[in-house]
């Protein structure tokens, strides 16, 4: 699938990713991404993860090749949750760089909101960081209101930015 301009443009504000899979039982894993980068054909997402803190996901995305990953920004809930096969790379120098610019502007932006700033490294580090390759097959909106749960290629008044 083909992500659109107002997606890719959604892709590069300050965002929160919740990652979810399940292993080859059906055991549900999830964790939370650190970095996204969007590929030149608009088809796929490389989202980075840090395998240490989230070694269950990692190995439930190894098993199976599955990934939903939901984007949410923090500041008026605009929402998307994309889906389909992934595989794990190890992430360079460059991944690394593009996490740590992610997670200050989550950090600056939840601060804005009266979050802690001394809680949020707990949910992200770079520690064994490795990026999920998701060739985007469905993506949703999940903004509250009238489209929730829509594909987006469906909902024709969708949030824009």
């Amino acid at each position: 699938m083909m992500l659109d301009d107002t997606i890719v443009a959604f892709l590069h504000r300050p965002l929160m990713c919740i990652l979810a899979g399940s292993d080859a039982s059906g055991r549900p894993a999830a964790g939370r991404g650190i970095g996204v980068m969007v590929s030149d054909d608009r088809e796929t997402l490389g989202i980075i993860l840090s395998a240490w803190h989230y070694s269950a996901l990692a190995n439930a995305v190894a098993q199976t090749g599955k990934l939903a990953a939901t984007f949410v920004s923090p500041c008026d809930y605009v929402t998307y949750q994309f889906k389909g096969r992934t595989h794990l790379r190890e992430a360079g120098p460059a991944d690394l760089a593009r996490a740590e610019t992610f997670i200050a502007d989550a950090t600056a932006s939840l601060s804005a909101l009266g979050v802690p700033r001394g809680i949020i490294p707990q949910w992200m580090t770079t520690r064994d960081a490795r990026v999920a390759m998701l060739a985007v097959a469905e993506c949703y909106v999940q903004t509250p209101g009238p489209h929730a749960g829509m594909r987006a290629d469906a909902a024709n008044g969708a949030p824009t930015l």
